[in-house]
């Protein structure tokens, strides 16, 4: 397990440094970006910029101009590796605490439930009674399969609606709302 989580840390800081070096390059180019919209504004519209320092334009531009998707994505991914062992926890004491309650019935109980033939179970066909006991116990994988699959989605959520409520507008807006 511990090889797991080694390699899971691994790939994540090799994305983040992947992701860290496109940042740079992509700030390198909106900075490029800045001082040719500068000297258009300056030469076109100077009243348009009146009062505002160039930093100030540099950082309204880098904020507007900057791709966000690459950032989101990489903070759900990462998002989606931290709450899988928490969900997993989560989950195996939940199932735990309800079979302790009596809330989902141990699998001997659903096996011996179904109909059986002799010794053979009518469901499996050709199968004895243990390969039903096996069957059952196998479906336990369905709890933590749409366990996951609803934290992911909270997770989905919660990132898409950060990244679609902190939307910039465009240049000229964002400019005029920060004057």
């Amino acid at each position: 397990m511990a090889w797991f989580f080694g390699a899971v840390i691994f790939v994540l800081a090799l994305i983040g440094g992947l992701y860290w070096r496109w940042r740079k390059r992509v700030a390198a180019e909106i900075a490029e970006g800045a001082e040719i919209e500068w000297a258009h504004f300056q030469k076109n519209e100077p009243d348009f910029l009146a009062g505002m320092s160039r930093e100030k334009f540099d950082e309204i531009y880098a904020y507007v101009m900057t791709p966000r998707f690459p950032g989101y994505a990489l903070a759900a991914f990462v998002s989606f590796c931290a709450a899988l062992p928490a969900t997993f926890i989560f989950l195996s004491g939940l199932i735990f605490g309800a079979r302790s309650l009596g809330l989902i019935p141990e699998p001997v109980e659903v096996a011996d439930r179904l109909l059986l033939d002799g010794d053979q179970v009518r469901f499996f066909k050709s199968a004895p009674p243990e390969a039903a006991l096996y069957y059952i116990q196998d479906l336990g994988g369905f709890y933590y399969f749409f366990g996951v699959l609803f934290v992911w989605l909270v997770i989905v959520a919660f990132f898409m609606k950060r990244y679609h409520a902190r939307r910039p507008g465009y240049l000229r807006d964002e400019i005029i709302r920060n004057r």
